[in-house]
């Protein structure tokens, strides 16, 4: 593999996303990438082995494996943009193998394009830009249950998702930028709110700023989860059930019951 001392180097790269791509790269070498280097007649120094033994040692892992581990870790984790955004991650990983690294990268980026853009630093502004242009955009209602759609990182790729994942894009971009939104943990429907100005959002629908007739009806409704924003372990609490809903009925049980260990483990804590 003409590219391997390339990756090599690569491994400490300042870059989250080139990290991201070296390691799955690596992995598909397997351990095979120790003949490779012997065949090569490649040094490495102590760092890159530890490096790349890191990387291989974590594939070598099962995905449940790694997920549940990290998952008792997260629980101390008292910061509750840092908790979603840590939680999320694992399970977009655990999903379809997309390192937190990663999703961290694509988070950074739109944050980034965001600041570089005329848009008012406001909700209002950060909800256009997520919604309208960069068009995050709602699952298809035909396909609604798909676990993929509460996969973060799909998400931030532009993919479908359900309302709470858009939700949790528009909340952790926007403590990037120094705009607070809130989750509303509206029954049956997710919703995201300025804490500042107490604007409600639809993320699901485009971004749609509901009116003060639509928010006095839901607030009727369900008074104290349109009251209080969602805590942090709220919003992952619906998001596991969600995605054990979804492979419930795909006919998924051992991950449908997987998801419900790790919602156990957190109702325990």
């Amino acid at each position: 593999m003409s590219q391997l001392p390339f990756l090599l180097r690569l491994m400490d790269d300042a870059s989250p996303r080139v990290r991201a791509k070296v390691a799955a790269e690596l992995r598909l070498l397997g351990a095979g990438v120790w003949r490779e280097i012997e065949a090569q007649n490649l040094v490495l120094c102590e760092e890159q082995k530890r490096l790349l033994e890191t990387i291989l040692n974590e594939e070598a892992r099962s995905p449940d494996a790694i997920l549940r581990s990290r998952w008792r870790g997260l629980q101390h984790i008292s910061d509750e943009i840092e908790f979603l955004e840590a939680a999320l991650l694992a399970l977009s990983q655990w999903q379809n193998g997309a390192i937190p690294a990663y999703g961290t990268a694509l988070l950074d980026e739109i944050a980034t394009e965001f600041l570089e853009t005329q848009f008012p630093r406001t909700a209002t502004g950060l909800s256009h830009f997520l919604f309208e242009i960069r068009g995050l955009q709602g699952a298809d209602p035909d396909n609604y249950y798909e676990p993929l759609h509460s996969n973060f990182v799909h998400a931030l790729e532009g993919g479908g998702a359900l309302p709470i994942t858009l939700a949790c894009v528009f909340i952790l971009v926007g403590a990037r930028v120094g705009i607070r939104i809130e989750g509303c943990n509206f029954p049956g429907h997710f919703l995201a709110r300025d804490a500042r100005r107490q604007i409600v959002f639809d993320p699901y629908n485009g971004g749609k700023i509901l009116s003060p007739h639509e928010v006095d009806l839901l607030q009727k409704a369900a008074p104290s989860e349109m009251s209080a924003p969602a805590t942090s372990r709220e919003i992952i609490s619906r998001v596991l059930r969600n995605l054990s809903v979804a492979f419930h009925r795909e006919g998924q049980t051992e991950k449908s019951g997987f998801i419900l260990s790790l919602l156990r483990a957190m109702d325990g804590d």
